[in-house]
């Protein structure tokens, strides 16, 4: 608690995040503590953080004090006399905010914001010519300086820097924020307002922000029209992220009670700072005064069940969500995930896609517009048993696979196959089957992806070898070989990459096929014994994970599945040593965990 460098990192760590009370509290003692022996310490970043957090929480004056406090040391001068600059400009002292100007661009001549703000303080003083002449020299260490841009045409009257600001910015509407927020943080709320205005214009992308600018700046009448308009903006793809944005949608929250969206803009900004008590409580703010959006109650959803736990609550808002827009792929298939989670059956979970993704009641078949919803529900095909539906809606689809997405279309794509071929060998039609697993082995187009590096596909070449077997054919053997490629050793359940745990079944299967019972039990043994080994492990994703192999909207119970993981592992050990009564007591404990564990319910069946 008396260390400087824990305090000033927790108070940068509440500022970064918009808490600057909070952030306040903890760097007023590090400056404390740090100037109980020196004035100046060696080290002015928590003195010049805490002029930071005192400046975001409206105390300027303060702020300005410690500004000044923390140019002593050299390492800040340049962003503190810039910063103190800014409220010098505020209270229209432009004498003294010239002279801190100058003081920051001794220690670096290339910020272009001081250069800018330079530009800016000159024309107030009157001094034309020589704002100008500064202008140019600007242009020539950066020619996209905008605020260069709005000072050259306020101090020329010519529109062809605006036009050329314009073209430059080529219509994305966080250049004009970003251009109009340089202003605004030095009280020039006139300029401002000229490039807010300019932002409205058709041919530059629309921004609810836009107006909730404009109505921080405007007076009292002008405001409350554009809290109007800001409040019945589209909200698709506004997401706030600026600390100053933190106050400005207070402030609009604080203007206009009525507004629904302020709070939900906010929400979401606190979501993303990781502050999630009050993005819920905006979220829940935001959906009181209008439960018609179904934006809000879906990303309150996610927050009850990843952050508090909340599963009741969860399903309560994203069902509201979905039912206010059933033609929403995304929130569909959240729902579907969500309803993964809660344990819904594969039966129950397909009955929704079919009455609501599928062209029915939901309108547009919402599986052909994402890839990922298209990759669900062939699963949940492949899942019931339904395999032939399964491979006739793959390829009836062209697919383009994400990263971390590599493998699960053409893993249903050769499940199907191979279930359909495991059927037609029950029913002795060894020919088709053998058509059927050859199939498999060839990736179609359509799917958008090739074979994995190391992919080995023992059970077809198992399945292909026993099909050969029956027909007569005199490389039947070979396919058994095939089969045992690979490693033996088990891996865990968290990568898309692993070696999948059945091909060591499979393995072992084709050994006893070759007369190698020792080197088969070795395999089915290695499947129950990593099983016991690690059913009890606590499982967390790695720092450096990535291409996990399921979605991540909803958090998931790592050890639980790792659980169900090393039960299915026992179950195809058990199943390769013909020990079926256990073996299909360990799938039922896997199902009874993960219903959608697809591979549990395959060889619950047992069919070989």
């Amino acid at each position: 608690p008396n260390d400087v460098r824990c305090l000033n990192q927790m108070g940068l760590w509440y500022l970064r995040r918009g808490r600057f009370q909070k952030a306040e509290e903890y760097l007023r003692r590090a400056v404390k503590i740090w100037q109980r022996r020196n004035p100046n310490p060696y080290d002015g970043e928590p003195v010049f953080n805490l002029a930071l957090a005192l400046k975001f929480g409206m105390k300027e004056d303060e702020a300005y004090e410690w500004f000044w406090k923390a140019s002593w040391n050299k390492a800040w001068a340049d962003a503190a006399f810039f910063e103190a600059a800014r409220i010098s400009i505020c209270n229209e002292r432009y004498v003294d905010a010239l002279d801190e100007l100058e003081r920051s661009l001794i220690s670096n001549s290339h910020n272009h914001q001081a250069r800018a703000l330079k530009a800016t303080v000159l024309r107030k003083l009157g001094r034309k010519d020589e704002a100008l002449r500064w202008i140019a020299e600007s242009y020539k260490i950066d020619p996209f300086n905008y605020v260069c841009m709005v000072e050259e045409h306020l101090l020329s009257g010519s529109e062809e820097p605006l036009q050329r600001m314009i073209q430059l910015m080529n219509g994305q509407v966080k250049n004009y924020h970003e251009t109009a927020l340089e202003y605004m943080a030095s009280g020039l709320n006139e300029e401002a307002q000229l490039v807010l205005q300019l932002a409205l214009k058709p041919e530059v992308e629309a921004s609810p922000l836009t107006y909730y600018y404009l109505a921080c700046i405007s007076n009292i009448d002008e405001a409350g029209l554009w809290l109007e308009k800001a409040a019945a903006a589209d909200p698709a793809c506004c997401f706030p992220n600026r600390l100053e944005d933190v106050k400005v949608l207070t402030i609009a929250i604080e203007m206009n009670s009525e507004d629904a969206r302020a709070p939900y803009y906010l929400g979401c900004l606190f979501y993303d700072k990781l502050q999630f008590d009050r993005a819920i409580a905006l979220f829940e703010q935001s959906a009181q005064k209008d439960g018609t959006f179904p934006t809000v109650l879906r990303n309150l959803s996610i927050a009850y069940y990843n952050k508090r736990g909340d599963a009741d609550k969860a399903l309560d808002a994203m069902e509201k969500a979905y039912a206010l827009n059933t033609k929403d792929a995304r929130v569909f298939l959240e729902l579907d995930q969500l309803y993964k989670k809660l344990n819904r059956s594969v039966e129950e979970r397909l009955a929704h896609y079919e009455k609501y993704a599928l062209g029915g009641e939901g309108g547009p078949a919402l599986v052909t517009l994402r890839d990922d919803l298209m990759i669900e529900y062939v699963t949940l095909l492949n899942s019931a048993g339904r395999h032939k539906d399964c491979y006739d809606t793959i390829m009836g689809h062209t697919f383009r696979p994400w990263e971390g997405a590599e493998g699960k279309v053409s893993g249903q794509y050769k499940a199907a196959l191979t279930e359909m071929a495991k059927q037609a060998i029950a029913a002795k039609d060894f020919t088709y089957a053998k058509e059927l697993l050859e199939k498999a082995l060839e990736y179609p187009l359509n799917l958008g992806e090739g074979r994995l590096e190391g992919t080995k596909d023992n059970n077809i070449h198992y399945l292909l070898g026993e099909v050969k077997e029956a027909l007569g054919e005199a490389d039947a053997r070979a396919s058994y070989e095939k089969a045992t490629l690979g490693t033996d050793e088990p891996a865990g359940m968290m990568y898309y990459y692993d070696q999948p745990a059945d091909m060591i079944l499979y393995k072992g299967l084709a050994y006893e096929k070759l007369g190698e019972h020792r080197a088969a039990c070795a395999c089915f043994n290695k499947l129950i014994d990593y099983g016991e080994r690690h059913l009890r492990d606590e499982v967390r994703i790695d720092y450096f994970a990535v291409s996990l192999p399921d979605f991540l909207i909803f958090e998931d119970d790592l050890t639980r599945r790792n659980e169900a993981h090393c039960y299915y592992l026992m179950g195809l050990g058990n199943l390769g040593l013909m020990r079926k009564d256990k073996a299909a007591a360990y799938f039922a404990e896997v199902t009874k965990r993960d219903p959608a564990h697809q591979n549990a319910i395959f060889y619950g069946r047992a069919i070989f």
